[in-house]
C-alpha cells in the first residue's frame, strides 16, 4: 500500500472554516437537515467548472446521463457514483463535468434509485446494470469506476459483488470517502466528532434510509466486511478531519492484505465532501484520481520512463519501444520475397529476435510490408494491428481473434500506454490469402504515448493535403516515411520519393524524420536531408541501417 498525505494550506483551512460556519448557520447547527449540503454544492459552483455538455443514458429502466468536458476522448470512459446520502441527485457540474475534465475522458453519471423510496440493494443493483452495459460497447479494461461519499460505498459494494461472482471488474476503481461500515464502529466517529461538517445523526438517518430492513454488519452492503480478493487496483481518498476517516483506514489496510493494489491519499484538515468546495485540495484530488486513473489504463507500469527508441529492423520495418518500455512493431518484412517483392534487402535481425514484441502493426497487405508479421505474433504473445484483408488471412493460419485488432479509417486500439490510430493513406493494399484474393484499405498510423510522444508511421502513402489536416488536429512530432522504392518488372515503384518526403514533413509539421523503404546505400536519404536543409523549418533526417537504434532527447510536448 501506498500513502500519501497532502498538508492543508493555509488559505484551504480557510475555505473550510468558511464551509462549516455557512452550513451550520443554513440548517440551525443540524447538519444533517437537506440545506447544508446545497451550501456545499453552492459553495463548489463558485469554484472552476470546466465547460461540458450532457446527454442521456439509459439501460433497461436504469438512466443516467453521458458528462463530457471539452477535449475528452478516447475510448475509455469513467462510470460515476454521485454521493448526497443516498437520497438525492447530484448535478453534472459538481464533480461528474470536473471528473472529466481531468481525465480527458466522458463520463457517465449514473442516476441510481434513491433511498428511502428505494432501499438496499435497489442502488446497487442499478450500478451494476450500468456497469455491465458499458462492458457491452467495451472491455472492461477500458472502464474505470469512481465514487463519492454514498457513491464511493456503492463503488465499494459493487466490486465485492463482480469479485465475488468472478465476473469482469474495471480497470481500477477510485473511492473518496465511503461509507465501509455501517455498524459505525470506527473511532474517527468519535475523534473527529465536532470538526467535520457531518455528525452522527446525519450517518444515522443516511443508514436508515439506505439499508431499510438490511443488515448493517452484512456485505456487500458494508464492503468493510465482505471477501476483498481480486479486486482492481483502488485510489482512496479521505479528509483528515471527516468522522468517517477510519472507514476509509481500515478497507485499505484489508484491501491490501488480501492483495489489491492500493493507494491511499489522506488530505490533512479536510472535511467530508471536501472535492465539491472552492478549496486546493480538491483540484489536487482531482490530479491524483486522473495521475491513478491514466496509469493504470496504461498497464499500470511503475518503472521510470526511459527515452523512447526506434530501432529499423528491415526494408520498411521499425520497432518502437515506447518511455514505459511497450514494442510495437511496424511492417515487419524480414526476408524470403513473395510474388512481385523480388530483389529486397534481406534484414540480419530475424523474425525470432521481434518475438517479444507486445504488438505487431502492418500498414497494408502488400508482403513487403507484412513479411513475417504472422509468424512473429504466433511466435509470442502479440496483437496484430491490420486491415481486413490480412485480418483474415490471420483468422485461417491459426491466429486467434483475440490477438487481432482489424483496422480501418479513423479506429482507434490501445495497448498499455500506446495508442494507435488509423488514417487513409493513398496507395493499393492486397494480398492473396490460400488462393482467395484479398484486398482493404491502405492505411498511415499515429501512435502516441501516454507519455505525450506522436508518431506518424507513414507505411505507402502519397503526397496530399491530408498531412497539413493531420498536422492541425494531430500535431506528430516524429515522421517514420517511405522515400525509396523496388523494381517491379519494368518500373521502379517509388510512392514517396525525397523531394515530395521533405514536403510531406514540413506538412506534417514534425522535428524528425526517419526515413525507410530504401536499399541500404542508396542515396535517398542524404537527398531527402538536402531537400530539407534549404527551407527555414528545421527537421532532423536520422539514417538507420539495419539493427541500429535511434533514441529520442526531445521531451514531448
Amino acid at each position: 500500500m501506498r500513502t500519501t498525505r497532502h498538508p492543508a494550506s493555509p488559505d484551504d483551512l480557510g475555505v473550510i472554516s468558511d464551509v462549516l460556519r455557512k452550513t451550520r448557520a443554513a440548517a440551525g447547527d443540524a447538519p444533517a437537515a437537506a440545506g447544508s449540503g446545497q451550501v456545499m454544492l453552492d459553495h463548489g459552483r463558485a469554484s472552476r467548472t470546466p465547460t461540458f455538455a450532457t446527454t442521456p443514458w439509459r439501460a433497461d429502466d436504469t438512466t443516467g446521463e453521458w458528462v463530457a468536458a471539452a477535449g475528452t476522448g478516447g475510448e475509455a470512459v469513467a462510470l460515476y457514483l454521485h454521493g448526497r446520502r443516498f437520497r438525492y441527485e447530484e448535478p453534472p457540474d459538481v464533480f461528474a463535468a470536473p471528473l472529466s475534465h481531468a481525465l480527458g475522458l466522458p463520463v457517465l453519471l449514473l442516476h441510481y434509485r434513491l433511498a428511502p423510496a428505494h432501499p438496499y440493494p435497489a442502488a446497487l443493483q442499478d450500478v451494476l446494470t450500468a456497469f455491465h452495459a458499458l462492458l457491452g460497447r467495451r472491455p472492461a479494461s477500458r472502464v474505470l469506476l469512481v465514487g463519492h461519499s454514498a457513491g464511493a460505498t456503492l463503488a465499494l459494494s459493487a466490486l465485492t459483488e463482480l469479485a465475488g461472482t468472478g465476473h469482469a471488474l474495471p480497470t481500477a476503481a477510485v473511492c473518496v470517502s465511503p461509507i465501509a461500515d455501517f455498524t459505525f464502529s470506527g473511532a474517527s466517529i468519535t475523534t473527529n466528532d465536532g470538526t467535520d461538517v457531518v455528525d452522527r445523526a446525519e450517518l444515522d438517518a443516511a443508514r436508515q434510509a439506505y439499508l431499510g430492513e438490511a443488515d448493517p454488519a452484512g456485505s456487500p452492503q458494508s464492503p468493510l466486511f465482505g471477501d476483498l480478493a481480486g479486486f482492481p487496483p483502488l485510489l482512496l481518498c479521505a479528509g483528515g478531519n471527516e468522522l468517517l476517516l477510519d472507514d476509509t483506514l481500515r478497507f485499505a489496510e484489508r484491501a491490501d492484505a488480501a492483495g489489491a493494489e492500493v493507494d491511499l491519499d489522506l488530505f490533512d484538515g479536510m472535511i467530508h465532501g471536501f472535492p465539491v468546495v472552492c478549496a486546493r485540495a480538491a483540484e489536487t484530488m482531482f490530479d491524483r484520481i486522473a495521475e491513478f486513473c491514466t496509469s493504470w489504463l496504461a498497464g499500470g507500469l511503475e518503472r521510470q520512463p526511459q527515452p523512447l527508441t526506434i530501432r529499423r529492423v528491415g526494408w520498411a520495418g521499425y520497432q518502437i519501444t515506447t518511455e514505459q518500455g511497450t514494442r510495437v512493431l511496424v511492417d515487419p518484412y524480414q526476408a524470403d520475397p513473395e510474388g512481385i517483392h523480388s530483389g529486397l534487402p534481406e534484414s540480419r535481425v530475424t523474425p525470432e529476435e521481434l518475438s517479444d514484441s507486445d504488438v505487431v502493426a502492418v500498414t497494408h497487405a502488400g508482403y513487403d510490408h507484412r513479411g513475417q508479421a504472422i509468424e512473429i505474433v504466433r511466435s509470442g504473445q502479440a496483437i496484430l494491428v491490420c486491415g481486413p484483408a490480412l485480418y483474415q488471412h490471420a483468422l485461417s493460419h491459426a491466429v486467434p481473434s483475440r490477438r487481432c485488432a482489424p483496422m480501418v479509417s479513423g479506429v482507434e486500439f490501445h495497448c498499455r500506454d500506446v495508442t494507435i490510430k488509423a488514417l487513409d493513406a493513398r496507395h493499393s493494399s492486397s494480398m492473396c490469402s490460400d488462393g482467395q484474393f484479398l484486398s482493404d484499405q491502405p492505411m498511415s498510423y499515429l501512435l502516441t504515448t501516454a507519455a505525450g510522444t506522436r508518431i506518424l508511421c507513414g507505411g505507402d502513402f502519397s503526397l496530399s493535403a491530408d498531412l497539413k489536416t493531420w498536422r492541425e488536429l494531430y500535431r506528430p512530432q516524429i515522421a517514420v516515411l517511405g522515400i525509396g522504392g523496388a523494381r517491379v518488372g519494368p518500373v521502379t515503384v517509388t510512392e514517396l520519393p525525397p523531394a515530395e518526403a521533405a514536403i510531406a514533413a514540413m506538412w506534417l509539421g514534425v522535428h524528425t524524420v526517419i526515413p525507410v523503404h530504401y536499399p541500404p546505400g542508396d542515396p535517398a536519404p542524404a537527398q531527402l536531408a538536402a531537400d530539407l536543409a534549404g527551407h527555414e523549418q528545421r527537421i532532423k533526417v536520422v539514417t538507420l541501417e539495419f539493427g541500429e537504434t535511434w533514441t529520442s532527447t526531445t521531451r514531448s510536448a
